[in-house]
């Protein structure tokens, strides 16, 4: 896989879902400069990053030009990935092919079809017209994305028909607005006629009655009802389509709407008479019964026109073949003759270099004949043999020489070249490395010479005795200063009384702990005691009981009710306020209060904390603020005790 789709994937799982729009601008350009686009699409939707687009069409665009982003940009993008070919057989991508046109498929139509719907509920919240404009241009945009896909997989009539039976999509077609109204309508047209199947019976023709009977009631509405040319145009040619995918549908426009011919009547003359006049023939045939006479003409006129196009194009290829073709002879012509007239050009020049170059040779030859006829006759008898002696030599030595360049060049030839280029090579090599080896050997010598001058640094003894003295006087200066026994005795009286005053505290704190201890588990036991033991109502209240068992179970309840625990007695008083409050209050003022108590804390903190566990008691020693707040929390839990004598302690 793509290393750049990897890491992009892991970017994703990571982000927000508010970016998600701006991060798969990323994907487009990606997409845009990949050279194999199919193999992109395959690895985008083998990495699960579809699914995620698919789901960020969804959201709610309420961002600047989050909207033109959604429609223009994501919606394009989302069409372009699912818009290929995906084999099913292959091995290599059949983990992901079945969910791809069983899942993603499916998913990626109801996510185009929701946001034309939030498009169209922005559009009618919109009061501003040109921004009223940019949403139709963005529904329109959307739609178009949706039709791309459908053609692609045109195979996939489950498609079609998940569009045709999608609430959303009705939604969008229920629409009193005009442009919108055009708008669908012409897409249903489209869809209409790619739900035909080559063999049996299409899409449409497969939907529920009463989803076909509100679809022709729709468009039966709308020719009632609009005046616009745009409108009337797609509802009469989406009639048409439906018609002639579903024969059922027209005895349905005969027996139901008995007044469409009459409404027909008033788009006459608008720019799609052709379109009335077929419709108002499959309406009247089917109340007839039999043919009608302006389809078989329409039908007639339709034949001849195609043949006479047919024939119009056969001629036209034929003739710009000819064209071609004699455009190419002649071309081909005109190129063997000027070759021709080149070579005959060329070899009139070579002969006439040759004849020169024959001419010039002769004319040298005389002249050297003529030359040595004339020295010969002025040289005297006796030297003519020496000077023919030295002609043969120069000769021969001229001969010679003309023969070793020749055999020079075609050693040359024969690679010889290599073996000069091989010898200037190593030759330059060596010439290198000996001025390399110069090079060094002079670096040595300069480096000893440099030696032989350098005289070693030793530390001398006057240098090592003001060293010694520059060290005595930085320790003589920074000596510590003596402390005197006044000093040393202030500093340790303070010390016995931090750490007594330190005692002290923790003692008297340790003694208010222990009473705390105490109190929690005399009121532990206090309330297990009367929680367990207290006498029922209904044993004081028996009627076989006496009199006198009756009176002493009264008398033990009271005695349990006069329990001297002051602890419980708090708690007790405490719930019966509560209790009160709750009685008091109306029914809507109970309810918040008991959602209060449930998120606020409860009044006792010591008692939740569960003592002094949870926290340092030495901050609260040394914080006189809290130790305060202590000691007056202990007291509300123990009347008897005053601050004072825990002062005291």
């Amino acid at each position: 896989m793509t290393t750049n789709l990897v890491a992009y994937a892991k970017e994703l799982s990571r982000i927000k879902p508010e970016d998600l729009p701006e991060k798969f601008l990323q994907l487009q350009h990606l997409l845009q400069r990949s050279t194999s686009i199919t193999s992109v699409k395959h690895e985008i939707i083998a990495l699960d990053i579809l699914p995620i687009l698919l789901l960020t069409l969804r959201q709610d665009f309420t961002l600047t030009n989050g909207w033109r982003l959604a429609s223009t940009n994501l919606s394009q993008l989302a069409s372009l990935c699912m818009c290929v070919e995906v084999d099913k057989t292959n091995t290599k991508i059949k983990a992901w092919s079945n969910k791809f046109y069983d899942k993603y498929l499916p998913q990626g139509i109801d996510s185009f079809i929701l946001l034309t719907r939030h498009l169209q509920d922005r559009y009618t919240q919109e009061k501003k017209s040109h921004l009223r404009q940019d949403y139709i241009t963005y529904m329109n945009t959307v739609m178009n994305n949706l039709i791309e896909v459908l053609n692609f997989h045109s195979n996939q009539y489950s498609l079609i028909k998940q569009v045709l039976v999608s609430s959303k999509f009705m939604e969008l077609f229920l629409t009193d607005d005009v442009y919108i109204c055009s708008l669908m309508i012409n897409i249903f047209e489209d869809i209409v006629r790619k739900s035909r199947r080559l063999t049996g019976p299409s899409v449409f023709y497969e939907l529920s009655n009463k989803l076909k009977q509100d679809y022709v009631n729709e468009l039966a509405y709308k020719l009632t009802v609009f005046d616009n040319n745009d409108v009337g145009r797609g509802a009469v040619r989406a009639l048409i389509a439906i018609c002639e995918t579903d024969s059922s549908i027209v005895s349905l426009l005969s027996a139901k709407f008995k007044g469409l011919p009459t409404v027909l009547q008033r788009w006459h003359g608008r720019g799609f008479g052709m379109d009335l006049q077929d419709l108002l023939a499959i309406i009247k045939r089917s109340s007839k019964g039999g043919p009608y006479s302006r389809e078989d003409q329409r039908e007639n006129y339709a034949a001849s026109r195609i043949q006479a196009l047919w024939r119009g194009h056969i001629t036209r290829k034929q003739l710009t073949r000819a064209n071609q073709a004699m455009k190419q002879f002649q071309t081909s012509f005109r190129k063997r003759k000027l070759r021709e007239i080149q070579v005959k050009d060329r070899e009139r020049e070579r002969a006439e270099v040759q004849y020169q170059a024959t001419r010039e040779h002769y004319r040298r030859l005389r002249q050297f004949k003529l030359q040595q006829m004339q020295t010969i006759q002025l040289l005297p008898a006796s030297e003519v043999e020496k000077y023919l002696e030295i002609q043969r030599l120069q000769s021969a030595t001229k001969i010679q020489a003309l023969f070793r360049g020749h055999l020079q060049r075609r050693n040359l030839n024969n690679g010889g070249h290599d073996r000069l280029i091989a010898d200037r090579a190593a030759r330059r090599i060596q010439r290198t490395f000996r001025h390399y080896r110069q090079r060094k050997l002079a670096q040595l010598d300069r480096r000893q010479q440099r030696l032989e001058y350098i005289k070693p640094t030793i530390l001398t003894e006057a240098k090592r005795e003001e060293l010694i003295e520059q060290i005595e006087k930085w320790k003589s200066e920074r000596a510590p200063r003596p402390m005197s026994d006044e000093e040393f005795h202030a500093l340790h009286t303070r010390g016995q009384d931090s750490l007594n005053r330190y005692v002290t505290t923790n003692r008297a704190w340790r003694r208010i702990e222990q009473r705390q201890r105490l109190l929690l588990h005399m009121m532990n036991n206090d309330s297990e005691f009367l929680l367990s033991n207290y006498p029922k109502l209904k044993s004081v209240m028996e009627p076989n009981n006496t009199i006198d068992s009756s009176t002493n179970h009264i008398d033990k309840a009271a005695s349990y009710l006069n329990h001297p625990s002051s602890a419980i007695r708090y708690r007790a008083r405490q719930a019966h306020i509560e209790a009160l409050k709750y009685a008091r209050s109306p029914w809507y003022k109970a309810i918040q209060l008991a959602n209060m108590d449930e998120d606020e804390d409860d009044e006792d903190e010591y008692l939740n904390r569960g003592g002094l566990d949870d926290f340092s008691r030495n901050d609260i020693l040394n914080n006189p603020t809290r130790y305060e707040y202590e000691k007056r929390k202990f007291h509300q839990f123990s009347p008897n005790t005053t601050i004072s004598s825990i002062e005291r302690h």
